[in-house]
């Protein structure tokens, strides 16, 4: 006797996945062979290729297998309408077998017997993950077994009202995955619009009302060569380069030798710093001479810029220090940029996330070895659009202002976000607990059809063996 999770309305009934379904296992050929796999085969269905899937029917996986895979591994064709449920690695995913397919090992199908919805079946365990998790077993990672997943309680409604609840369920769904759909554009969005209000700082757009009393001493000597087709700035800015306004410096070179050391201080490393933030949770030691870390000793203020990645996009990452661990030093991956008396620390951070400052550092970082880098020199000849300290100072406290209002929107729409999951989760459970879709008193009792299958009188056929039934 199934087990019963929670009341239900009379006309309906709970039952087992193995009183309604047959239970079909899985399997994968040896993936060594090529010849196990074709490009039009017998169709073969993997977890891996539910991973952000969200269509309700699924023909085909990313790889079909040949006859001879087929007839070699434990694989199963079941028919359509089979619901294909991922049995680990995760446990949950699940889909509707839109025709024939087979799995691998990773999933139990449930070929329903006549007369159980399919979609019905799938909202159910789509509802029912952590249940089902709670069933499996393993160390390494959960494995729903067969007859585990053939214990899995199922509330059985009249067969029109499964209907009536797929129906309900699809339209209000529907309607959030619309508004998840739009949401899911927003972080897109900020991004452009923080870029846009970035581009708009070094342009003086952002103090277009913003008047100098008189031109700066600066010039654009030391600027790198590749950069001279600068862009034409307000009247009272000039162009200087990096290496005219701030002091330039490597850091620390990690090596064998430096375990001998006996002054060990910690330091930063290009995995604690990213775009405009700073991820301390983990940082390291190092051995240092006294002269090393009094010359990479880290002060409020310094600008920590990465000197090489694989992804030219992720070069030249910069955050602010803010003295957040007293005596840290950074290693020589990181790039230190100490500004001068002329320019406040934070209005340079944000210049070198701009699209312009960006621009100019993608273009110094290229090399012809096809090999992405920066080094000292090259951070000191980036240009850098210089203003008064009054007017550096009103730029930086508007485009954190703007930020802030963008942050706050990121926010809210993360809440929205989670506010729809819970929603759907919501629906899910009033609708397998009889309460999102009024009981018809004429429709057929779940009771009646659970009889005729347990008489087997409504039995559905089991996976076949033999390729597409040969």
């Amino acid at each position: 006797m199934s087990e019963e999770r929670w009341e239900v309305p009379t006309s309906w009934a709970w039952a087992s996945i193995g009183e309604i379904a047959n239970v079909v296992g899985g399997g994968t050929p040896s993936t060594g062979d090529d010849n196990n796999f074709v490009e039009h085969g017998i169709p073969w269905l993997t977890p891996a290729d539910l991973t952000g899937y969200r269509d309700v029917y699924i023909s085909r996986g990313r790889r079909d297998l040949s006859e001879r895979g087929y007839r070699t591994s434990a694989a199963r064709i079941v028919p359509a309408g089979t619901v294909l449920f991922s049995s680990r690695a995760p446990v949950g995913y699940c889909a509707i077998a839109g025709g024939e397919i087979s799995t691998n090992q990773g999933f139990k199908s449930f070929v329903l017997k006549n007369g159980l919805s399919p979609e019905y079946t799938r909202h159910y365990l789509l509802a029912s993950v952590d249940y089902a998790e709670s069933k499996a077993s393993g160390t390494t990672f959960k494995e729903l077994s067969g007859s585990r997943a053939a214990e899995l309680a199922v509330p059985v409604a009249p067969i029109p009202e499964q209907t009536r609840i797929v129906t309900k369920i699809d339209s209000l769904t529907g309607k959030s995955r619309r508004a998840r759909d739009h949401l899911d554009h927003i972080p897109r969005l900020v991004e452009k619009y923080k870029q846009a209000v970035l581009a708009a700082a070094f342009t003086g757009d952002l103090t277009r009302e913003w008047r100098e009393e008189g031109p700066l001493t600066y010039d654009d000597r030391g600027i790198d060569r590749r950069l001279m087709n600068l862009g034409v700035l307000p009247v009272g800015w000039s162009w200087t380069s990096m290496g005219a306004v701030a002091q330039i410096g490597g850091g620390l070179t990690k090596n064998a030798s430096r375990s001998s050391l006996a002054l060990r201080v910690p330091y930063l490393r290009v995995a604690n710093v990213y775009a405009n933030e700073l991820r301390l949770d983990e940082i390291t030691e190092i051995g240092c001479t006294e002269g090393e870390y009094q010359r990479t000793l880290l002060q409020p203020g310094d600008l920590l810029i990465v000197e090489g990645n694989g992804s030219l996009d992720q070069i030249g990452r910069v955050a602010l220090w803010k003295g957040e661990r007293p005596g840290c030093t950074h290693q020589n991956h990181l790039i230190r940029a100490r500004m001068g008396d002329d320019v406040i620390p934070p209005y340079t951070l944000f210049w070198l996330l701009s699209p312009q400052g960006r621009n100019s550092i993608e273009a110094v970082a290229s090399s012809s070895s096809g090999l992405h880098t920066l080094s000292v020199s090259k951070v000191s000849g980036l240009p850098i659009p210089i203003c008064s300290k009054e007017q550096q100072e009103e730029i930086v406290r508007r485009i954190e202002v703007a930020f802030k209002w963008i942050d706050r929107l990121a926010t809210h729409t993360a809440s929205a976000r989670r506010l729809i999951d819970h929603l759907d989760q919501s629906v899910l459970t009033k609708a397998f607990r009889g309460e999102l879709v009024p009981q018809d008193p004429t429709d057929e009792p779940a009771s009646v059809l659970l009889d005729r299958i347990r008489a087997g009188r409504d039995v559905a056929p089991r996976g076949r063996r033999g390729p597409r039934g040969r």
